[in-house]
């Protein structure tokens, strides 16, 4: 608070004659209006600020509670760090096959890594090999009629992506023979399934390819195509299709993410944070509409869900009553 400090310096330290015998009270009221506000509204606002440094103090009391948690928290992902890198330098160290029958911590910890898809065994395929043997649920052995007809399945919803119900994005991207290919050629009024992934260095992304690829016989009874596409050259896939085997789909390179881009998969570099890409999975019908599609930081690895979508989108999905036949024979058939 600002003060007019020459009219309170000479009213505090020279009083006028016959008033160094007042009381504090008369003594008060001898003061201008003018100071005794500015007064007023100075201890006002220090009454004010010792309240609030009161409440702050009693909120900083709890603080440490809320800082312990954070740093067990912390802590406990520093010993869980630790102990990833202790396993991966033993898996380093001592290469799968070269242990002979070891029942030590790391060795079984090894093994559940090379479950998982954790650790790599140096083979992608056979890494994405054990990732979806771990994690998908249901793979499909059945016949096409038979899982359209299963109405105990739950089809997984579209996320609210901004392209559903619009017109795809074109593109225009070569494969690993360097041969163009275009969304118009591989949507020729059939539906298709569009996949992009992190590239073929990602062992959960080659998962996702393998699924497909084994379960292509049943989208092409439904007479859709699939294509997959992420930023490694056509070089690079060119040289891993070499060595651990090619799909019986396409396998774009789009390079300058620019495809990705357009699908809102991948988010350019800024100031504050570099380019990020999202697994995306999107399925596209006959006339060339997004009609549904996920994106995250998981492949998608329920190709059951994407048959009935586009079994849906076609009418191709049985009555109930076709439905129940097929369970039945199927059901007697496998006794």
């Amino acid at each position: 608070m600002r003060f007019r400090h020459a009219t309170y310096a000479h009213k505090r330290g020279h009083p006028a004659d016959g008033q160094a015998g007042m009381a504090p009270s008369q003594l008060w009221r001898q003061f201008p209006t003018e100071t005794r506000t500015e007064f007023d509204t100075f201890f006002g606002e220090l009454q004010m600020q010792t309240s609030s440094d009161q409440v702050e103090d009693k909120e900083n009391e709890s603080a440490p509670s809320r800082d312990w948690g954070t740093r067990v928290f912390l802590c406990f992902l520093a010993a869980i760090t630790c102990f990833y890198a202790v396993i991966l330098f033993y898996h380093t160290s001592q290469p799968p096959g070269s242990v002979a029958e070891d029942d030590s911590i790391l060795e079984r910890c090894r093994q559940i890594c090379l479950k998982y898809g954790l650790v790599s065994t140096g083979d992608v395929r056979q890494d994405a090999e054990n990732y979806l043997a771990a994690v998908q649920s249901h793979q499909l052995t059945d016949e096409l009629a038979v899982i359209l007809a299963d109405k105990s399945f739950s089809v997984t919803a579209s996320q609210p992506i901004k392209l559903l119900d619009q017109p795809a994005p074109e593109f225009s991207v070569p494969d690993e023979t360097s041969t163009t290919h275009t969304l118009n050629e591989l949507n020729n009024d059939r539906p298709l399934v569009v996949v992009f992934y992190l590239g073929y260095g990602c062992s959960h992304c080659v998962a996702q390819l393998l699924a497909l690829d084994k379960d292509l016989p049943r989208f092409r009874e439904l007479d859709a195509e699939i294509v997959a596409i992420s930023s490694d050259s056509p070089e690079h896939t060119a040289e891993k299709f070499a060595e651990f085997g090619r799909f019986s789909f396409p396998v774009l390179s789009d390079i300058d993410y620019s495809v990705a881009e357009k699908w809102g998969v991948y988010e350019a570099d800024d100031e504050d944070e570099p380019g990020f890409m999202s697994h995306g999975t999107f399925v596209v019908d006959r006339t060339g509409k997004v009609i549904w599609g996920t994106m995250g930081p998981e492949p998608f690895l329920d190709n059951r869900t994407l048959l009935h979508v586009i079994a849906e989108s076609q009418g191709m999905l049985p009555s109930s009553d076709v439905a129940q036949q097929q369970a039945a024979v199927h059901s007697t058939a496998s006794r």
